[in-house]
């Protein structure tokens, strides 16, 4: 069995950094911070990526030069089109692997969304690379999340957000499991968030898991985690997060740590975490944001002794934008 320090340090997700697109909001606990920046520039179908690395250097790639996978995407926006793109990009201080799914309009193409992930491996070139030496980010970003247009918050009334979460998590057995005690998973989830949002006191809270439940997805990680590590037992099914009562800036953005991990057949005796983001500054027919974005991680021991790291980023859409479906 590896160390847990080491298994929960080669998560590749979110929680190294995360960068969003509007305002300036104090960091999460224990988190190198949320920056609430612009990272994407599309011109449909071409995608720059781009992002600061810690040494004040900028990184990019692109569609064009650096794009190794191309596939069509599912959109969560009504009349959007999607494509998700993989890029790899081997230069002389180090080695980009991004991934990016990007929504847009098709009739207008500035009206855009790109969500994704970005591991970086600083001095090292392919084929040998150690994510354990890798910096990760990941990225949710558009012209709706643009930090020098906030959106025009309604000054009253209530709105329910409602799509998708995902990210890794990772867990390690504790005595309950019997002779699996030690072992552990490292994976994908998805899951569905529900966010409520109450305007006029400016608050807001959210639960992941609580409608649905959280399920296993192989879907972007594989060339990190290959095969061995799936979780075939189904053990990060069942678990909620709980985001509390937050209150959210007048730009739009929001960060808070007052999050509760739970599950219907597991004691959790500890848990910890974050969740931050912004609201859409494109309003939905009703005059409330079409959308709020962003991050979320939680770190959890059971009274087995079992341990865990839920972290990923959610996009969910209002009542409003979700009738609108054909």
């Amino acid at each position: 069995m590896k160390p847990v320090a080491n298994l929960l340090a080669v998560i590749l997700v979110l929680t190294a950094s995360a960068c969003a697109g509007i305002g300036a909001s104090p960091p999460p606990p224990d988190q190198d911070g949320i920056n609430f920046e612009r990272n994407s520039e599309f011109s449909g179908p071409s995608l720059r990526v781009f992002l600061q690395l810690p040494d004040g250097s900028e990184a990019s790639v692109n569609t064009v030069d650096d794009a190794v996978a191309t596939q069509p995407g599912n959109t969560p926006i009504p009349g959007h089109r999607a494509r998700d793109w993989t890029f790899i990009k081997d230069v002389k201080r180090g080695t980009s692997v991004v991934y990016a799914l990007v929504s847009w309009d098709p009739e207008n193409p500035a009206d855009y969304l790109m969500a994704g992930w970005w591991a970086q491996f600083p001095g090292q070139h392919l084929p040998e690379l150690s994510f354990r030496d890798s910096v990760q980010y990941a990225i949710v970003d558009g012209p709706e999340m643009d930090p020098s247009s906030p959106p025009d918050l309604p000054l009253d009334g209530q709105a329910t957000y409602t799509g998708q979460a995902g990210g890794l998590y990772a867990y390690v057995a504790g005595s309950d499991w019997g002779e699996d005690e030690g072992a552990y998973v490292i994976d994908e989830y998805e899951g569905v968030i529900t966010i409520l949002t109450d305007f006029a006191d400016a608050t807001m809270s959210a639960c992941i898991g609580c409608s649905g439940d959280l399920v296993t997805r192989r879907a972007h990680f594989g060339i990190f985690l290959g095969d061995e590590l799936r979780d075939t037992q189904s053990i990060g099914a069942g678990y909620e997060l709980h985001f509390g009562e937050t209150a959210f800036n007048p730009d739009g953005t929001f960060v808070y740590d007052d999050v509760t991990v739970r599950h219907s057949e597991r004691t959790i005796t500890q848990s910890e975490g974050y969740w931050g983001g912004t609201f859409s500054n494109i309003p939905d027919a009703s005059g409330h944001p079409r959308l709020v974005a962003g991050f979320s991680g939680a770190d959890f021991e059971e009274s087995d002794g079992s341990i865990g790291k839920i972290s990923g980023t959610f996009l969910a859409l209002s009542e409003t934008v979700r009738a609108s479906e054909p």
